[in-house]
């Protein structure tokens, strides 16, 4: 049996559908037209939806719903229904688990149909037509009504064979039919919520939004003088950064000969390498924190509504982990932290943000089944337990009574998901050279088993050409790639992570809850 003639027995209908539609940033969408094929009886419908209420025409409770890059078809599809279908497959997110981690692959619809030898309309009259549609929203001529209409058919028809194409590929890799649909649909279920998600959109507080957008200038001058301050060197001058100023600083705080530097010698100063070194020095916390705010030339963080909420893009998947890849300038939750204080509502509402306790060890501990990380996990503090395992804290040792050590051990452990190396584990603890080697020998006595586990997953994956989850999110790795083994090492960890998360959003979803934001291992 053909993969999908077994769609066929599951679903009265698989309807391969696509909206055009017109989007303003902060907005939800206004759907323009919709395309409809149902490749169980081979029915076509095309709606056109501007100035025209118009439902759904077919009925999803039994429907398989197939689109590229679903959470922008869910987003339509909530204009015109109420309640979210629960079946969906993302020729997208297939795609990215295909061929995610390889290099020259492109995963917008067109680059995955010419992947098939697919043909397909140009990238130029591509263009003029999202051109069309977005510009001249909502006076369309009849020209250009036409032409949209055809452009929307036309996605349906080649996403259609990119469907097929995709089921053709998994029976040739020889899946059991079952595990990889219900895996599909999980993937696909998660992005269409994503749609619902954004529709919902975080509430701000519009006393505090405003405040800060008129008072933003003096907010940016004051935030400057009060850093230099802080620093104790005159590290902007004029809103600009002095380099010579950032390496005294560095030289001060023992982080000179330890900070990335460019292939001309001097410290690097992008945010990827203060977001490394922010855990380990409060003055690089602070400091990447206020250039936020003083390197914008207006307030960042959010993206406004007209409904008083923000909203952006989730990308879930958006990374290798398949993680969500939030804009920092739209997104509370991508900015500084800091910034997440703008996040408020009314007095008829309450928001509720809910975290995992310590995910990373338990996900660890589980997946390893290292005997001392489980024992570390069912302790309720695998950071604390550890310390007292080494000897470091005596028993009976808690958080409030040892938080310094615990904190090392923290650190320590954690440090562990991604193989740092004992030189990286000193200047993140703030220890000796010797203080760190030792610290580091002993995690990798006590949790042994979990290093050989670990190295095992790495060289599996390696020869097998790809790391799974037991979801089925895929990395895909070969020689023509070059991937940091501490990238490796943590990929298991953070994907399974990413996992989890898209099971709450769909518990949550199911009874009932509005959510606002899936945040790695926590959701408002």
């Amino acid at each position: 049996m053909k993969l999908i003639d077994y769609l066929k027995t599951q679903f009265d209908h698989i309807l391969v559908f696509d909206y055009e539609y017109q989007f303003t940033p902060g907005e939800n969408p206004k759907p323009v037209s919709l395309t409809i094929k149902d490749l169980v009886t081979g029915e076509q419908v095309q709606q056109w939806l501007v100035n025209h209420a118009a439902k759904f025409p077919f009925p999803v409770a039994r429907s398989l719903l197939v689109g590229h890059y679903v959470s922008a078809e869910a987003s339509c599809y909530l204009n015109q229904e109420s309640t979210m279908p629960k079946y969906w497959f993302c020729t997208f997110v297939q795609e990215l688990k295909n061929y995610l981690g390889l290099k020259n692959h492109k995963f917008d619809l067109l680059s995955c149909c010419h992947r098939y030898n697919i043909e397909t309309i140009s990238w130029e009259i591509k263009d003029a037509r999202r051109n069309t549609i977005m510009q001249n929203y909502p006076n369309y001529t009849e020209e250009e009504k036409a032409e949209i209409l055809e452009y929307n058919l036309s996605d349906v028809e080649v996403n259609e064979k990119l469907f097929l194409a995709i089921l053709e590929k998994a029976e040739k890799d020889k899946v059991d039919f079952k595990t990889y649909i219900s895996q599909a649909i999980f993937h696909g279920r998660s992005k269409a919520l994503e749609a619902k998600i954004e529709r919902n959109g975080i509430p701000i507080n519009p006393t505090l939004h405003n405040d800060l957008e008129t008072y933003f200038p003096q907010l940016r001058k004051k935030e400057m003088e009060e850093l230099n301050k802080k620093l104790g060197v005159e590290l902007y001058v004029n809103y600009k950064k002095k380099q010579s100023a950032f390496e005294e600083l560095l030289k001060l705080e023992d982080l000179y000969n330890v900070w990335p530097k460019t292939a001309t010698g001097k410290c690097k100063s992008d945010d990827k390498s203060f977001y490394r070194f922010q855990d380990v020095n409060e003055k690089i916390k602070l400091i990447r924190n206020a250039a936020f705010i003083i390197d914008a030339k207006k307030l960042k963080g959010v993206c406004m509504g007209s409904d008083g909420r923000t909203r952006t893009a989730l990308k879930l998947f958006g990374i290798l982990t398949g993680r969500t890849n939030v804009s920092t300038s739209e997104s509370p939750f991508g900015a500084p932290r800091r910034m997440r204080n703008l996040i408020g509502t009314d007095k008829d509402h309450y928001l509720i943000y809910c975290d995992w306790k310590s995910q990373e060890a338990v996900i660890q501990a589980q997946l390893s089944k290292d005997p001392n990380m489980l024992k570390a996990v069912a302790s309720g503090d695998p950071y604390m337990y550890t310390a007292i395992k080494v000897k470091a804290a005596p028993p009976g040792a808690k958080k409030k009574t040892h938080k310094p050590i615990r904190e090392i051990y923290k650190q320590s452990f954690l440090a562990l998901a991604y193989l740092q190396t004992a030189m990286g584990l000193m200047a993140k603890i703030k220890k000796s050279a010797s203080e760190a080697f030792y610290i580091h020998d002993q995690l990798e006595k006590t949790y042994k088993h979990y290093f050989n586990w670990i190295f095992g997953v790495i060289k599996e994956s390696l020869l097998r050409g790809y790391f799974e989850t037991k979801y089925g999110w895929r990395f895909h790795i070969t020689s023509n790639e070059v991937v940091n083994k501490r990238t490796l090492a943590n990929w298991p960890l953070q994907s399974h992570g990413s996992e989890i998360l898209r099971m709450a959003i769909i518990d949550l979803d199911e009874a009932g809850f509005e959510i606002s934001m899936p945040v790695h291992d926590a959701v408002l």
